[in-house]
């Protein structure tokens, strides 16, 4: 009894998907073609794989015991393949990976130019994700993710601690004045859910002292970095934003960090995968590489008392503003 790899991998991912115009779209095939390859899997090992009943589908219990040994087949496969590979003298394969837009933006600016420069037979395969995607693994290989996933069996590297600050525009400080603490953002319009899976009702905040929760909340929110910070220089409201981010934005003065560096937030950025018994090395050298780009790039965390100062436009013009509406 034989049959081809790509066919076990496409019984697979229908078995996840559970939808035959889904998995053909996903891999860019007929439906019709998928129907017969399944068909013949079905023929092949005497066994009804799935149930059908109009437009769903659901796998037989000689399906699910079928599902596991191809799912142990073919992670002996990539395992096999992907040891050979890193036995060359030099490493190859793909690296399927997801991440935010910001997150690629940001890195398709100079880091994928480099890597693939220093690694030619490497092929990356970028996939951006929505916040609420993170909280599972995406279909990718490695996912860089600014939280830790649900799922306990994924595996979840740290890469590097980056710094969120708090910021508006000069004329939303002239219009609602600055606060001085903050506590005081939960009497001002924040802009709020950025990056977040789940509804955002408040901000941790921390200083070289202290730190603290104050609840927040106003008229509009987004869980894009890119669109936070659009309107925060549209002056809506005072926005968490990765400093690295808007960086270019405070030294030209079109935002201000409203603490001034003394009230910040430290996130950190995870690099997501499947636990599995053998780690190609292409991942490891991505990962690794990855996490020095960063904290070479990056104001990143690397002891309780580091800040950075970033040139901004002086808070000395607001500081007979009013602290609060």
């Amino acid at each position: 009894m034989a049959f081809p790899i790509d066919t076990l991998r496409m019984f697979c991912l229908l078995a996840q998907k559970l939808n035959f115009t889904e998995t053909a779209n996903y891999l860019n095939i007929n439906q019709s073609t998928l129907s017969r390859k399944i068909h013949q899997l079905e023929q092949t090992t005497q066994l009804r794989l799935f149930h059908r009943g109009g437009n769903q589908i659901h796998l037989t219990p000689q399906g699910r015991v079928f599902l596991e040994s191809c799912q142990r087949i073919l992670q002996e496969w990539d395992n096999t393949l992907d040891s050979l590979h890193d036995d060359q003298d030099y490493l190859r394969g793909d690296i399927k990976l997801g991440l935010l837009h910001p997150m690629a933006r940001w890195l398709s600016q100079t880091f994928f130019r480099e890597f693939c420069a220093k690694h030619p037979h490497i092929r990356l395969h970028l996939t951006t994700l929505h916040p609420t995607n993170l909280r599972e693994m995406a279909d990718c290989d490695i996912m860089i993710a600014p939280f830790l996933p649900c799922d306990q069996s994924l595996v979840a590297k740290p890469l590097a601690k980056y710094r969120r600050v708090f910021c508006a525009s000069p004329q939303y400080i002239a219009q609602h004045g600055l606060p001085r603490h903050p506590q005081e953002l939960s009497q001002h319009q924040c802009i709020t859910n950025t990056n977040c899976p789940n509804q955002e009702l408040s901000w941790k905040w921390e200083s070289k002292e202290t730190e603290g929760v104050v609840d927040v909340s106003g008229t509009i929110s987004t869980d894009s970095v890119d669109i936070a910070t659009n309107l925060a220089l549209a002056g809506m409201g005072i926005a968490l934003i990765p400093l690295d981010q808007i960086n270019h934005l405070l030294e030209k003065g079109e935002l201000v960090d409203v603490f001034n560096c003394e009230y910040y937030q430290w996130g950190e950025l995870y690099a997501v995968y499947r636990s599995r018994q053998y780690t190609p090395e292409r991942f490891a050298v991505f990962m690794t590489e990855l996490r020095q780009y960063i904290s070479s790039h990056c104001n990143t965390h690397s002891g309780p008392n580091r800040m950075k100062v970033v040139p901004a436009a002086p808070l000395s013009s607001y500081a007979a503003m009013p602290a609060h509406p």
